[in-house]
């Protein structure tokens, strides 16, 4: 009988986490779903496939340029997510903490054990390290985990300054980065974005846009910048991928360099920044309904991340198999190979994060009930 009641009561529990679940929005959550897919697809791109030279441009300049303005688009997507956090706010109470800990434990440590068992992978100090994150192997775990850290200064910060503070920080931090962490080259704290600092630039500014723009304080020409038609915003997003493409063509076709790749395709590019803020504005006006399938997807987005990162998956299966059909296959049939290949690596993250999901409910609330025994 004990053991009913406590099935029942995890059911209902599980029901009313997939309730809470639903009740957001399903627009964003599609975002959040095509800004992940884009990752996948940058990684891809230019992760599993060598990258593209002046003799490959030369020779094959339309699948060349297409990569590029591809992997545009695609890079914007890191940008996005971050800004999808700060749009909301992240607020690191007790359960959500731990459920993102127990998240990345579940993928890196679960997965280094299993494939250790199966004798796919070497369980050594290397291994470990990576695991915990204690390498130089992994950035954005770990500068995600920083802004989970710092975030509650930077809720009160967006809730108790005046609009022109918050405007006046946003502008100044973007203006310092471009000027000093991107164009000029010294990075080092910056690191091309790909860090905390760039983070909570993002963050402040989606929750300045998100909280602040309608203000009477804020300017007119802004407030014209944000409050576009949507399909003026996706015109922006397109023309930021467009630049970006044409700069780096130009730049490895006439200095036949490839320098320009590494600043171009930089998270702190101002022209990814105003790709990624773009996007986000777009998806926001998007009006739709709620959709269960988009939400479901949505609440493992990260786990697609986490899934297809684990060091064996990429290793032995994700960049295996995308090298096969990009030298196997050609032009179309190749491009749309590739994306059905994603969509089933996208498709069986989700799946199997059911099972991370059902074991962290099970966890949570074995913990919760000894702890209410303990207290009484």
């Amino acid at each position: 009988m004990r053991m009913k009641r406590r099935v029942k009561t995890w059911i209902k529990r599980c029901k009313y986490n997939y309730y809470m679940a639903s009740q957001r929005q399903s627009n964003i959550e599609l975002l959040r779903n095509i800004s992940m897919f884009l990752i996948l697809v940058i990684h891809a791109n230019f992760v599993s496939l060598p990258k593209i030279g002046y003799v490959e441009l030369a020779s094959n300049a339309v699948p060349s340029i297409f990569r590029f303005f591809i992997e545009s688009i695609g890079i914007a997507a890191v940008n996005v997510f971050v800004f999808i956090s700060g749009w909301f706010g992240i607020i690191p109470k007790k359960k959500s903490v731990l459920s993102f800990i127990y998240l990345i434990l579940f993928y890196l440590l679960g997965g280094g054990i299993l494939f250790f068992l199966l004798g796919k992978a070497p369980l050594g100090v290397d291994a470990v390290l990576d695991i915990f994150q204690l390498s130089r192997n992994d950035w954005f775990i770990k500068s995600y985990f920083v802004l989970m850290i710092i975030a509650p200064i930077l809720n009160t910060f967006s809730k108790n300054a005046d609009e022109k503070t918050q405007r006046y920080v946003v502008i100044a931090f973007f203006l310092f980065e471009a000027i000093y962490g991107w164009a000029a080259g010294g990075r080092r704290f910056f690191v091309n974005g790909y860090g905390p600092l760039h983070f909570i630039g993002l963050y402040i500014t989606a929750q300045y846009v998100h909280n602040q723009i309608a203000s009477n304080s804020t300017p007119v020409w802004l407030k014209r910048l944000v409050q576009m038609p949507k399909w003026v915003d996706m015109m922006v997003f397109l023309l930021m991928a467009i630049a970006n493409t044409i700069i780096v063509v130009v730049g490895l076709t006439y200095l036949k360099t490839d320098s320009l790749r590494g600043v171009v395709f930089a998270y702190s590019n101002p022209l990814m920044i105003i790709e990624a803020i773009y996007l986000m504005l777009f998806f926001n006006k998007l009006k739709m309904p709620y959709v269960k399938v988009i939400n479901w997807l949505g609440a493992s987005s990260f786990a697609v991340y986490l899934f297809h990162g684990q060091a064996t998956i990429r290793a032995e299966f994700f960049n295996p198999q995308i090298q096969y059909l990009y030298e196997t296959y050609s032009g179309l049939i190749c491009v749309m190979l590739i994306f059905l290949f994603l969509c089933f690596v996208y498709l069986v993250s989700v799946i199997i994060d059911q099972l991370r999901i059902i074991s962290w409910n099970l966890i949570w609330n074995i913990s919760n009930k000894k702890s209410t025994l303990v207290e009484r």
